[in-house]
């Protein structure tokens, strides 16, 4: 099935109001409410409705009326930028929905490496969110994860067009690898433990990343985009890299180009990641 991609005019609100109030380019003070990472959450509903809805419930009267209200000051400007950006948005749906087929043959190697059988990619919603201040040529995404919901959003600079190439479909793929990791306990209770064993290293290395979160982001990476599975069905070439990293970026790279060998035989024999590479992922770190 498809993935679920969705265009909320509600989380672009929220996206272009954070933005531009951290580049000083609003001037009401939202940051009491913004704080609070429930509030965030709420706008990731499909409908203004169910939005409104939520803020009912979780925001008290005194200080929704107030919430409101700047919202309300806000919205003309945010009508004028939504009027172009819907349109770009739509054309990125277009997008995914166009290479759906390859990425559901990278989850399907994603499920065989994780020995997660029951995870379909239509049950994560996906929220496409325009950057109002990013002039990056390339997309960011994120997950949110509970036991008992989870979403991703991509988040596009303002104006970028799609691309010709297949890279965006590895990013979000690298999301998706994210979320069924999550679905095999076992497995998370192993990563954690050598998290746990190799805390001091990891600490330094990821700088202000959690330890555990700098790991399976090198994890992910080398399998994907980065790694032997963005070679496979992306053809995006697997990098060199002649001096150690510093910064998130190379290490993903650097691991990839490390791993290649060992994740292809993973890949190709359906071999599920198990201790014994996570060994090797801290070596190689080391």
């Amino acid at each position: 099935m498809n993935p679920k991609i969705i265009i909320s005019p509600s989380s672009n609100l929220l996206f272009f109001i954070q933005k531009k109030y951290e580049k000083g380019l609003i001037k009401l003070n939202f940051q009491n409410y913004f704080n609070d990472k429930n509030i965030d959450l709420l706008f990731y509903k499909e409908t203004e409705k169910k939005l409104k809805i939520q803020i009912g419930k979780s925001i008290k009267k005194s200080k929704r009326d107030t919430f409101e209200k700047k919202l309300a000051a806000i919205k003309p400007f945010f009508k004028l930028y939504w009027e172009k950006e819907s349109k770009n948005l739509n054309s990125w749906k277009k997008y995914f929905r166009k290479n759906h087929s390859i990425l559901q043959n990278i989850v399907l190697d994603i499920k065989k490496l994780t020995g997660v059988k029951n995870f379909k990619i239509s049950e994560t919603p996906i929220y496409l969110i325009s950057d109002p201040v990013e002039k990056s040529k390339e997309i960011n995404a994120w997950f949110s994860w509970t036991p008992k919901k989870n979403f991703m959003v991509i988040e596009i600079p303002y104006g970028l067009k799609n691309p010709n190439i297949l890279f965006p479909i590895g990013i979000l793929a690298h999301e998706y690898f994210h979320l069924i990791l999550r679905k095999n306990k076992k497995f998370i209770l192993e990563k954690n433990r050598i998290v746990r064993k190799n805390n001091k290293l990891l600490t330094k290395l990821a700088k202000r990343m959690p330890a555990n979160m700098f790991f399976e982001e090198l994890l992910v990476s080398s399998f994907i985009p980065e790694g032997y599975l963005g070679k496979k069905h992306l053809k995006i070439k697997i990098g060199t890299l002649t001096q150690k990293p510093r910064k998130l970026l190379e290490w993903r790279r650097w691991v990839a180009y490390k791993t290649k060998n060992r994740v292809k035989k993973y890949a190709d024999n359906n071999k599920k990641i198990d201790r014994e590479y996570l060994s090797d992922l801290i070596k190689i770190i080391k």
